[in-house]
């Protein structure tokens, strides 16, 4: 069976799928890591929708891999109040929150 036909299986297993996440969001946090950039301005620099770097935000916001660094204008978009996040640990906003207590 050929590749072609095989994509067409709707008995395929998904696997392919799989990789294709795992190399996007790899290819997504090294943009973020390698400066701060807003969700479109990765989405030029990586080759990845859009759409499918707000799912890979999430994920990476929620493992603590990036952060919001700050709101500005897009480079891309020209939008105003857009979030940038990076992956540089360096980068990432202090907390107060250990001063409450």
């Amino acid at each position: 069976m050929s590749n072609y036909t095989n994509s067409l299986n709707p008995f395929n297993n998904g696997q392919g799928k799989d990789k294709n996440f795992q190399d996007q969001l790899s290819k997504v946090y090294k943009a973020f890591k390698a400066k701060p950039l807003t969700m479109k301005e990765a989405d030029v620099q990586t080759n990845v929708m859009r759409e499918n770097i707000c799912r890979y935000v999430k994920r990476l916001v929620e493992e603590g891999k990036i952060a919001v660094r700050r709101k500005r204008k897009c480079k891309v978009t020209g939008y105003p109040y857009v979030n940038e996040y990076t992956g540089n640990p360096d980068l990432f906003p202090k907390t107060d929150q250990l001063k409450l207590f």
